[in-house]
């Protein structure tokens, strides 16, 4: 997370609970919307998953953000009344009310909410070197418990059927990030056409000098958090799950933060990453599109997908909608893109 500092010295009282590493499960909000429900219900040919981090951050970290925000539901409701909207919506960094509230003012019927605050276990994390701990440093947000959620959030056009949600601990952290609960949010989504739910995932890993702290204990966090999403991945995918696994996962260009994303078969094993493909299916037309270079180019923004043992997920396009001639860098810092899938199963649904 940029920048959250701490503007007090004390901060609300946090009710902590233990860390549940298997997930606990996250609250799915149904908005009522007939005209969107009627659309949602239809069966599609493709799948289309959009991620983008909204920079949703409170004051005194951001400021004057509520316009760009309420501006993002506004926009993705345009895409919807051409019937260009993306199925699904990962987003990053929705922190404040504003950026909460951009599911239902675009019209998505469902949304799950991310960890809390209070899903962050205080208890020491032991596979953390003793020495990172010592060398926390409260001036730089660390040591102060949590003071807003993951801002992870998950939209769909399509009944959200079971999610869960997993808080980073809160010593498994690195500067100003610690004051976000930051952690994963997976929801299963029953999908036309798929023979089973599909799995989608978000999550927003430690960042590197926004966090306020030096390279090195930012990547030491980003290592641990790193593994701990992988081992939830292990738990809640299964072999014949279709997984689409997206979010701001900070790696960049850092040598070290890219070795960490590839180890022990990479965030989501056997998986492909949406940008990385389209750059080789069509390297000229990715090399044309100046937003698809500017997220490629800055290598944080991605989106991983694997199909089931017995289903095929092809990637059929990428493409951000608000691009740099649209404005997109006066929505957020972050440009959002969308991907889409075509999902092929040998049991269908009934």
């Amino acid at each position: 997370m940029k920048l959250l500092r701490p503007v007090a010295a004390a901060a609300a009282i946090l009710t902590l609970i233990a860390y549940v590493p298997r997930g606990a499960p996250a609250a799915v909000v149904s908005h009522v919307a007939a005209d969107v429900r009627a659309d949602a219900g239809k069966a599609r040919p493709a799948l289309s998953v959009m991620t983008w981090n909204v920079k949703g951050l409170p004051m005194p970290a951001a400021f004057g953000r509520s316009t760009a925000l309420t501006e993002i539901g506004h926009r993705l409701r345009a895409l919807r009344r051409s019937g260009h909207q993306p199925h699904i919506v990962l987003l990053q960094e929705a922190f404040v009310a504003e950026a909460k509230a951009i599911g239902a003012r675009a019209g998505y019927p469902y949304v799950a909410v991310g960890p809390r605050p209070e899903d962050a276990s205080p208890m020491p994390t032991a596979t953390l070197d003793r020495q990172f701990r010592r060398n926390a440093r409260w001036s730089r947000g660390e040591g102060e418990g949590k003071w807003v959620g993951s801002g992870l959030v998950i939209l769909s056009d399509y009944p959200i059927v079971d999610t869960r949600r997993a808080a980073f601990p809160q010593d498994a952290c690195a500067g100003f990030d610690c004051l976000a609960a930051k952690g994963v949010l997976l929801a299963r989504v029953a999908v036309p056409g798929a023979a089973k739910p599909v799995v989608v995932i978000d999550t927003h890993l430690n960042s590197r000098h926004a966090s306020g702290v030096s390279v090195g204990r930012a990547n030491a966090a980003y290592a641990w958090q790193a593994d701990a999403v992988r081992r939830f991945v292990a738990q809640q995918v299964g072999p014949d799950d279709i997984a689409i696994f997206g979010g701001d996962f900070n790696i960049g260009h850092d040598p070290v933060r890219r070795a960490d994303a590839i180890r022990n078969g990479g965030f989501l094993p056997g998986g492909q990453e949406a940008i990385a493909v389209q750059s080789k299916v069509d390297p000229a037309g990715a090399a044309r599109d100046a937003d698809f270079v500017a997220v490629a180019d800055r290598a944080k923004d991605k989106e991983y997908f694997r199909a089931g043992k017995a289903s095929q997920l092809e990637l059929r396009d990428v493409e951000v909608p608000f691009g740099i001639a649209e404005g997109g860098f006066d929505l957020s810092d972050h440009l959002g893109f969308v991907a889409t899938y075509r999902i092929s199963d040998s049991a269908r649904a009934n």
